[in-house]
């Protein structure tokens, strides 16, 4: 698909073109510079929006920041990327590229390839005062997990908690019906936040998931490979525990040992672990000001990332009151290419669009 658009835009004209369009995810950083943060599936799957716009700035200076949906811990993630990487450029020879890793391994990877890289975790997006705790909400359930409905998300290592919550979306294409009856045949003693074979199915709020999350003690982390798994650091900003496999991706880098474990992929050490972290004794405002902390370490590596683009560029430092901007930006991730050029615009005259 990124094949086909990129060659119609580049023979077609941009109306043409336009009506074919996806929307995209884009925040705008900076005006002047020109910085925008983008998801790496949008600018390989689906450029969508941002065709029109890297055609509109294609002989500007433009600096992409890309954050990865996936781990790039590996030697095969790292080649695409440079390949990637090396195609955009090609297209665009003012534009520069830099990879937001999601954990320290990766940061190193591509740091040794040469590829521009900061270790800026995705998950220090998530929106603190959306997740929170909510004192005095009953706790119904011992555990809940949070996961979209597809195989990596390894539900059945959950069958052996007892008194479980399930939290579930479904995502476009990649929505596995087979996959979605094999889980809800394997917990039959689960209680269905949302079921996704449901008639009536829809996809939670942010709000609607902080309360679902909220009425469970412990929270689940069971895939073995993804991204930095947004649901993990909802969990503790919400001051819940966490229950975790061992993981690639980037969770981690927010865990602490104090509250959260690290157990074998097998139903019984989930489910004991479960148990264990029922009675943690670590306050849940305590958990979320530990998580705060860390996030605030990517938040600020962020800055010293932007502080240096700006410098090489002559300009003044960007405001760390646009953080707050940035954040919400990501709650409206698809966006069209009219938005995001109305975003450069806002951003250009010191508005808070994101």
């Amino acid at each position: 698909m990124a094949k086909l658009l990129n060659r119609l835009y580049e023979v077609l004209p941009l109306q043409v073109v336009g009506e074919r369009l996806r929307g995209g995810a884009c925040a705008v950083l900076s005006a002047d510079p020109l910085v925008l943060y983008l998801r790496d599936w949008v600018l390989a799957d689906e450029p969508g929006a941002l065709l029109p716009v890297f055609r509109q700035y294609r002989y500007r200076p433009v600096t992409l920041l890309v954050e990865f949906s996936w781990s790039h811990d590996d030697p095969w993630h790292v080649d695409h990327l440079e390949l990637r990487k090396a195609r955009h450029l090609r297209r665009h020879p003012r534009h520069r590229m830099i990879f937001l890793a999601n954990s320290e391994v990766e940061h190193r990877l591509m740091t040794a390839r040469g590829l521009g890289s900061a270790w800026v975790s995705h998950n220090a997006f998530v929106d603190p005062t959306l997740f929170r705790p909510l004192p005095g909400r009953p706790k119904r359930f011992d555990a809940v997990y949070d996961a979209r409905i597809c195989s990596f998300k390894r539900h059945h290592l959950a069958t052996a908690v007892e008194n479980l919550s399930l939290v579930t979306a479904r995502v476009g294409r990649y929505h596995d019906e087979a996959y979605a009856r094999s889980v809800r045949d394997a917990f039959p003693h689960a209680h269905w936040v949302n079921d996704p074979l449901a008639p009536d199915y829809r996809s939670l709020t942010g709000g609607e998931i902080n309360e679902a999350i909220n009425e469970a003690r412990v929270g689940l982390c069971l895939s073995a490979v993804e991204g930095a798994m947004f649901a993990s650091v909802q969990y503790l900003l919400a001051g819940l525990p966490v229950v975790s496999t061992a993981s690639r991706g980037g969770r981690d880098a927010f865990f602490d040992p104090d509250y959260v474990r690290i157990v074998a992929d097998d139903p019984a050490a989930v489910a004991n672990g479960v148990r264990e972290l029922v009675a943690c004794p670590v306050p849940a405002e305590e958990i979320r000001r530990r998580t705060l902390e860390r996030m605030a370490r990517h938040e600020e590596r962020l800055f010293a990332l932007l502080d240096t683009i700006c410098f090489a560029e002559g300009k003044p430092p960007i405001s760390r009151e646009r953080w707050a901007d940035w954040v919400a930006a990501q709650q409206t991730p698809m966006v069209g290419a009219d938005e995001i050029r109305r975003r450069i615009e806002g951003a250009r005259k010191g508005g808070s669009s994101g």
